[in-house]
């Protein structure tokens, strides 16, 4: 079985022929070591979905004003650094029902850590004293620090943009969300420009030709099948988020799907069929926008993300790199940061910083502002990861953990055992990072 959250064997999508409105069917398999939380899944879906039943409740739950625009808020936590502690932050706020849109993390040479989180509140409850007091609570008891300084304040609007845009200020309901242009129009602008390079190309690079690129995705459209819709089949390697991510892809471009049905085979080969139509409820007959549309579904079914390794700071530390979309109503992808931190806490690697923010595109292009995580990882003994070797072996983990896959080789090259050497004697050619980013300021 997958190392997965949530595996799906089979997933229906089919509205009801009464009423236009959605009745998804989910057949669900867990990893076994990972509990359930059933009660957090069911009140966050009933968050997004009606409350009642029938064509008038579902008129007037859709007919109703946009909800007013989430405040940011700013939660500062100061503590002493422990192995895995940002790992477990990141699940403790996950589960408070808070969202982190960007994040500063800083080990300071006494060992001290201050971490800076810029949050949304799903509940909508900040700034109220429970509220506060609730997270701040579980902070303390996620770090293990009673004493630990814990606040939320709300987030001063010029440290929302200084990284990025106010793409983050504009973050709105599901319902809410507006793609940013049809596939028909992203044509019709393609064709008046005389552009013919898709703003795909900036994700395929070395990633794909190191990991395995889009041939591994079979993407096909139909419009044989029925008279109203046309059918897209994929057959791809399963996943974690596989289906988050196809139905992102076509969401943002405006695509409507009708019905759609998901199977994963014994050989964990997944096979999907979505019966779509365009905004105006025609089928996809455009030559070239089928094209367009099997390039993105491609590209979101094999690399759901960027990643990237390389050394700074005059080789004195590893940065690590996970670039990521956002969706229409400018949410990030589901816990990066969770599944990254889980990856590095296996390999026994430590984080002396970390950044989350938003990027926008330079200039006038099609591509969407994207979600940037950014870690400056060194080992135990304070060294960066000096062999392509490791760094492979870091990639390979990574991938695996933001992709649920298993990993064919051991996270580290198999080190012969010997006896480690006193710290007072490091390794001339590599220097201590916290020695080197002692009077530096960030």
């Amino acid at each position: 079985m997958h190392c997965l959250l949530l595996l799906l064997p089979s997933v229906l999508l089919q509205p009801k022929p009464c009423v236009d409105c959605c009745n998804p069917i989910l057949q669900v398999a867990l990893c076994c070591s990972v509990p359930a939380h059933w009660l957090l899944l069911k009140s966050r879906l009933e968050k997004i979905c009606p409350r009642s039943q029938g064509a008038q409740a579902l008129w007037r739950w859709n007919s109703r004003g946009s909800e007013p625009l989430q405040h940011p808020f700013l939660l500062q936590v100061t503590s002493y650094n422990r192995e895995g502690v940002l790992h477990d932050l990141m699940h403790v706020l996950w589960e408070a029902d808070v969202a982190v849109f960007k994040a500063h993390i800083t080990t300071g040479p006494s060992d001290k850590v201050l971490d800076l989180f810029w949050i949304y509140d799903n509940k909508k409850e900040l700034p109220e004293n429970h509220r506060v007091l609730q997270i701040c609570d579980l902070v303390r008891d996620c770090v293990g620090q009673p004493d630990a300084d814990c606040s939320i304040t709300p987030a001063p609007p010029d440290s929302c943009a200084e990284d990025s845009t106010s793409t983050i200020l504009k973050r709105c309901a599901c319902k809410d969300a507006k793609p940013a242009a049809s596939l028909r129009k992203i044509m019709s602008h393609r064709k008046s420009s005389n552009s013919v390079q898709s703003d795909l190309s900036s994700w395929q690079g070395s990633q794909s030709e190191e990991y395995g690129g889009l041939e591994d995705v079979q993407v096909m459209i139909d419009n044989s099948t029925t008279s109203a819709y046309s059918l897209i089949n994929i057959v791809c390697r399963d996943r974690k988020g596989l289906v988050y991510d196809v139905m992102r892809t076509v969401k943002d471009i405006h695509i409507r799907v009708a019905y759609g049905k998901v199977h994963v085979r014994q050989d964990y080969m997944c096979e999907a069929d979505l019966f779509v139509q365009e905004v105006d409820g025609q089928q996809i007959t455009d030559q070239e926008a089928q094209e367009e549309l099997i390039e993105r579904v491609k590209q979101a079914a094999a690399l759901p993300v960027v990643i990237s390794i390389k050394d700074v700071y005059d080789e004195t530390c590893t940065e690590l790199l996970v670039l990521a979309n956002l969706d229409s109503g400018a949410r990030g992808r589901p816990r990066v940061t969770y599944d990254v931190t889980a990856a590095l806490n296996a390999m026994q690697l430590c984080v002396f910083m970390a950044d989350v923010y938003i990027e926008s595109p330079v200039g006038d292009t099609e591509q969407r502002p994207q979600e940037l995580h950014r870690f400056l990882v060194h080992c135990i003994d304070g060294c960066r990861l000096g062999s392509s070797q490791e760094k492979r072996s870091m990639y390979e983990c990574v991938h695996a953990s933001l992709t649920g896959t298993e990993l064919v080789s051991t996270p580290f090259p198999a080190q012969p055992s010997q006896p480690p050497k006193p710290k007072e004697q490091p390794a001339p050619s590599q220097k201590s990072v916290a020695r080197q980013f002692r009077h530096w300021k960030w």
